[in-house]
């Protein structure tokens, strides 16, 4: 005998209580509601049998998931808006598109760019793609909407004209992107393959919104929707880590 011991923490007491203990008072640990993206956790220790110590509670990093998903349901519901006041006079403002311009940037771009880099902080290297990249997307279009809206840049008319294939060349490599994603959530929760997948419909309207209004009223509707099941994601996401079980459906 070595005098090491094993012990497992109870988050409910904020303590360690060693094998023994645990099995002469039938604490039962319940994992019914853990799946492959919510794995369960049992934390384990080793330590000097007799050492009667005060344990502080384990340091755990959040998820920042769900604010990414608020920041994408924002955003892409904003982006619709500014498309439908092109298409529809006096639907929404024309200078709405000013403060548009600012939120995509820092709500679209750099708040789902710094979701992404605490992600991987976390190890969640799926979390940690999808969010830069979508960051680092808006963050770009923001930028071009502050130049366009704040500084008239470029200044130069044929430069502020309607491209509809460079459109299709930068969006055909951004719907490849979440392609790769969509793959991935087949193994994750059925919203996070909603949103994935819904995001490539989009992008798609998006591109066919060059040639047709028709293509753009779809670009709006899908917009609408994306941004409503990303909203349902973010509520759902943040529910379900504060209450440590899944309350709403993922």
């Amino acid at each position: 005998d070595d005098g090491i011991t094993a012990q497992l923490r109870l988050e409910e007491f904020e303590c360690y209580m060693g094998l023994d203990a645990l099995e002469s008072s039938a604490k039962i640990f319940d994992f019914k509601d853990t799946s492959l993206s919510k794995p369960g956790r049992l934390d384990v220790r080793l330590t000097t049998a007799g050492v009667d110590e005060v344990d502080k509670p384990s340091a755990s990093s959040c998820t920042m998931a769900p604010v990414g998903l608020f920041a994408l349901s924002m955003t892409v519901g904003l982006e619709a808006a500014v498309t439908l006041s092109k298409l529809v006079d006096n639907s929404v403002e024309p200078a709405f598109a000013v403060p548009f311009a600012v939120y995509g940037f820092w709500v679209g771009g750099f708040l789902q760019l710094l979701v992404g880099i605490f992600e991987a902080t976390r190890n969640n290297i799926y979390g940690a793609t999808a969010f830069t990249a979508f960051g680092c997307f808006w963050l770009a279009n923001g930028l071009q909407f502050i130049l366009t809206t704040y500084l008239n840049v470029p200044e130069v008319p044929e430069l502020r004209e309607k491209t509809p294939w460079g459109t299709l060349i930068k969006d055909a490599y951004i719907t490849l992107f979440i392609l790769v994603l969509f793959y991935q959530t087949l193994r994750m929760n059925r919203v996070g393959q909603l949103i994935i997948g819904w995001i490539a419909v989009w992008l798609v309207m998006t591109i066919c919104a060059g040639w047709s209004d028709g293509f753009t009223w779809a670009k709006i509707i899908s917009a609408i929707f994306l941004s409503m099941v990303s909203f349902y994601g973010f509520t759902a996401e943040l529910t379900n880590e504060i209450r440590h079980k899944e309350v709403m459906c993922m």
